[in-house]
Formats: structure tokens, sequence, C-alpha cells
């Protein structure tokens, strides 16, 4: 008896080559592993939730930055140059190749639209003698050629372009790799293969009545000839092999002439037992590729009950955020600021998250540690800070809100409060920093004046530190409450995403409506201004000034502090 065994191909990378003949570079033969990407994404059910799911992830609700309120006109050009469709493509492209291609257009030397072009349409010229890759070219289909005629297109960077178009191509390094990067989950992709190929099989093999295979008896085929049993066996194997047959075929061949051809199905009584050990170790192969913190941030419920409530769902998604999703939005964004930089943009991008680390109007954890910080130990840490002034030595001429009598002086601290963006950015360079000594000079004081702030507002306060700071009714100087800020006297009540950070106590008071610990509202007290003048200095009370302006006609300078300080936060 002779037997012939039918098996499946083994998967393989395909090599890169330089050929004489090009002068392009392709991903394979005819640019064919592209497709083999596109197939695995397609045919694998895990590989294509955990593709579509991260490029959700790198994308989130769209481009942001920490700089659009003082850079608002370069971040508006910005949303203009780039849509969010060809954003979203990017990410597309970048999460299932491992990289992705953008069109750069210009027009009078400027950076006009970004645009995304599908990467398995663009591959890269030959290296120079220097290894750069100056130009690319773009096809429809590299397997047609003649059909879809290849276009060569400048390469972004090297050569000054006033009209016209650029390619750049979005990729990590990886390496040993020159041409072409690959997938982040490469290793994955024979499991992907696997899992395509069982879902073919399993389908088909209900439909062949839950056959393993079959043995074919050719019982007058002894004596046929070796070209005779060849066709056979390839007329069989056109129409029965492969996963949509469900299975492997033997032909056998014997020299009983007396009995026709017989068919013999081969069954597997514990076949169910090793389909699902094959197809969990793939799932986990591809999900391990992509380096998957929990599979049910993926709608893939699994048996390890991991993942089952929510903090281990937040933990989960917060170190998948940390370790895998926010290194594909460094390069992505790195990427487009070296290329707005084209413009003289030099603005920091990011993305917004697509899920807030606390998904309810509750306190999280950290807040709820902040708030349980008594009154008693704010109290405490404020005692460092302010001073009481001696009645004998000075008198209190104003107590107001101030009300800036001149646009330059408002200009001079709008400016300010630009520099400091609103308390997102250091503390120092709101205020002027200095050590905390009650009874010091400030730089606000003259000879015969002094200047000092009181907190107030709402005589009921909710929060510690308005609680401590109402019921101290101290005076500060503009340093104490910079050294307030820096101090951190308030944690928590900062601005997200970072609110344990410290903040400008100066501005936001207790804490402004970005504060993470106290999402209810925000804080209703504000800075008063209160000028003393010295007493016994010579001069007649009645004609001495009480006011800032008058300050300044008398020949002293009149303080002068951010106009958002005497605005409680809740009315900003």
């Amino acid at each position: 008896m002779s037997l012939e065994i039918l098996q499946l191909s083994n998967y393989s990378r395909p090599e890169i080559k330089e050929i004489a003949s090009k002068d392009f570079v392709l991903n394979g033969d005819k640019n064919s592993f592209y497709q083999e990407i596109i197939d695995r994404y397609n045919g694998s059910a895990t590989n294509r939730a955990i593709i579509d799911a991260y490029a959700q992830y790198i994308y989130g609700k769209g481009l942001t930055s920490n700089q659009k309120s003082t850079k608002a006109i370069q971040f508006a050009d910005i949303l203009r140059i780039l849509s969010k469709k060809d954003l979203k493509n990017v990410c597309q492209d970048y999460s299932l190749f491992g990289e992705a291609s953008i069109e750069i257009i210009f027009k009078g030397g400027n950076v006009m639209q970004i645009k995304h072009t599908p990467k398995n349409c663009i591959v890269p010229n030959k290296m120079d003698e220097n290894g750069d890759i100056k130009t690319y070219w773009y096809s429809r289909d590299f397997s047609q050629p003649r059909k879809y005629e290849p276009i060569q297109i400048p390469a972004f960077g090297f050569d000054t372009i006033k009209n016209g178009s650029a390619i750049y191509i979005i990729s990590d390094y990886q390496v040993g790799k020159t041409y072409f990067s690959d997938p982040s989950y490469l290793s994955g992709m024979p499991y992907a293969v696997f899992e395509e190929e069982y879902s073919n099989f399993v389908v088909n093999h209900i439909k062949n009545g839950l056959s393993f295979g079959h043995i074919i008896n050719f019982n007058d085929g002894a004596d046929k000839t070796e070209e005779q049993k060849k066709a056979i066996f390839d007329s069989f194997r056109q129409n029965l092999a492969g996963s949509t047959n469900a299975g492997k075929f033997v032909l056998a061949y014997n020299d009983n002439k007396e009995n026709s051809v017989t068919i013999e199905a081969l069954t597997v009584s514990d076949a169910h037992k090793q389909y699902e050990f094959l197809t969990a170790d793939a799932m986990q192969k591809i999900m391990l590729s992509h380096r998957v913190t929990s599979p049910i941030l993926f709608g893939i419920k699994d048996a390890t009950g991991f993942g089952n409530n929510a903090d281990e769902m937040q933990v989960a998604f917060d170190e998948l955020m940390l370790n895998v999703i926010q290194p594909k939005q460094e390069v992505i964004l790195d990427a487009l600021m070296y290329v707005l930089n084209q413009n003289g943009f030099n603005i920091d991008l990011d993305f917004i998250p697509l899920r807030p680390k606390t998904t309810s109007e509750q306190p999280t954890q950290l807040s709820k540690q902040v708030q349980e910080r008594s009154f008693e130990d704010i109290e405490l840490d404020l005692a460092n800070y302010g001073e009481t002034l001696d009645e004998n030595e000075w008198e209190l001429v104003s107590s107001n809100p101030v009300n800036f009598e001149t646009e330059e002086q408002l200009d001079k601290e709008l400016e300010t409060l630009n520099k400091v963006t609103l308390g997102l950015t250091n503390v120092a360079l709101a205020v002027s920093t200095g050590t905390a000594r009650t009874k010091s000079v400030s730089e606000l004081d003259t000879k015969l004046y002094i200047t000092r702030y009181r907190y107030g507002g709402n005589p009921n306060p909710e929060r510690s530190f308005c609680k401590a700071m109402m019921r101290a009714k101290k005076l500060y100087r503009k340093e104490d409450i910079a050294a307030m800020s820096q101090r951190n006297v308030n944690p928590g009540f900062g601005m997200r995403p970072n609110p344990n950070q410290p903040y400008d106590i100066l501005l936001w008071k207790g804490g402004g409506l970005l504060s993470d610990a106290f999402p209810s509202g925000t804080c209703r007290h504000f800075w008063m201004r209160e000028m003393y003048r010295k007493i016994g200095s010579g001069k007649n009370t009645a004609a001495q000034p009480s006011t800032a302006a008058d300050v300044r006609k008398a020949g002293e300078i009149a303080p002068t502090i951010n106009p958002k300080a005497y605005i409680a936060p809740h009315d900003m």
C-alpha cells in the first residue's frame, strides 16, 4: 500500500530585497506583506478587536494642547490643517502596520494640509550613499504596476518645497529595519493565521458531518502508473484539501479489483478538547504579542478572573495606557510637531483621553484621602504664614478689590496672566517667590504705605483650607501667598490632570473649576487688597492719599497684582 498526506504550508515573513531593475523597494514580493497583515486583520477576530481598540485608544477624542489658550491661533491652524478623519486614519494605520504615512501639501512654502495616505500604497526609494531615503513611491496596487503606475513623491525634510507635496513616514525605530517597520505584534501573526484557518475549519467540519478527515481506498489502483496516481491525487486535493474542507485526506491504493472505491471518515472522540486548547492558546499568544494587560478591555472574557471588577479594570487600563498606548501616541505626536515646525509652530500637542480616569461624579480615592485631611492639619500649616499688624503703627486707608485706573496697568497684569496660563504652569511665573517671614517687607511696600491681602468671601466655607483661612483673619504679603502656593498647603485641589501638584493660590484660592477633589463647584472666596499708612508720618492725615491713584499722585508706587486675584473662581 502507498500513502500520500496533504499538509498546510508554514508561515514565513517575506525577505526585503533591493532589485536592480527598480528604483523602489517593496515589502515582500509585489508588496505582498502589507496584504498579509490586512488578511490577518480581517481573518482573526482577536487580532482585529485589539488593533481597532488600540487605534481608538491612541486617537482618544482628538488633539488638544496645554498651550491652546496661550497659542490659540497656532492650535486653530493645526485643527484646520489636519482633519479628524485623517488623524483617525493615521492612528488606524499605525496600529495595524506599525507605521503610517502622511502627505504634506505645501502652498507658498507653508504646510497647508496634512492628509493620510494608506501605508500599503507607499514604498520607499532605494537609499542613497548616506543611507537617506529622499523620495517615496505611490501606487494603488504595486502588484499591478502597469495598471497603477507608481508615482514618485519627494520625502519631507530634504528639499525646500514651495508648492506641491511631500511624504513623511511615521514610524518608531526597530533594530535591523531600514526600509519598513514591522507591526509590534509580528510574533503573534502565525497564531492569527491559525485562528483564521481554525474558524474556517470548524464551520466546514460541521458542514461535513463532524468528520475529521477521510481515507479514500482505490481497491483497483495498485496497477496504475505514478502519473495516473498523481492526477487522481491532485484532483482530490483541489476539491477536498484546505481549511474550507476541514481536514486532511489519505489516498490508499491496493490490488483488490473486485471491490469499488470506498471512503471512510476519520473521527476524533475528544476533538472539542483539542479545539478548546488550541483556540485558547492562539488567543493568548495574540494578546501576548499585543501586550494586552487585560482581555476584558477588548470585550474578551477569559477564565482568569482578572478584570472582573471596576478597580481591576481601571488598573489594567492605566497600565495599558502607560506602557503601550502612550508610547504609540508619542511617536505620532512627535512626527506631527516635527512637520508643523515647518510653519514655525512650537506648540506641544497631546491626545484627549478616550476614557477619563474617573467616570462618575464621586470623588476619586485620592480625592477622598485629601478631603479626609483634618482642618487642624491645614490650620497648623497656615500658621507659618501671614501677620497681624500693630494698630498703633499702621492705619487702614483702603480695603477694596482693585479697579485698575489705567489700561496700561491692566495690560501688564493680563500679560502676567497669559504667562501663567491661568495657573496651569509653574506658580513662580505668576507671583514672586520668597521666604514666608511675618512682618517682612514686601516688594509692593513703600516707606509710608504697605499693601497686604486678606482672604474674603463666603462666610460659611465648605473646604478645610477656606475654613482655616477665614478663621485666621490674617494679612498676607504677596510673597507669603507665593510661598503657600509652592509649599502646596492645599493638595488635591489643583488643576487636572495633576490635582495634587502645587497650584497658584493667588489666582485659584481654595480650588478652581478643574479641581479633582471638589467636582461639585469652585471656591467662592477672593483676595481683598488692604493698604495701610504709617501712623505719625508727620503729614496732614486729611490730605494723605487713600487710594491707589492718590498714592501714585503723591509720588508713591501703586501696588499692582493680577486682577484675577480679586475674583472668586466660582465667578471666573
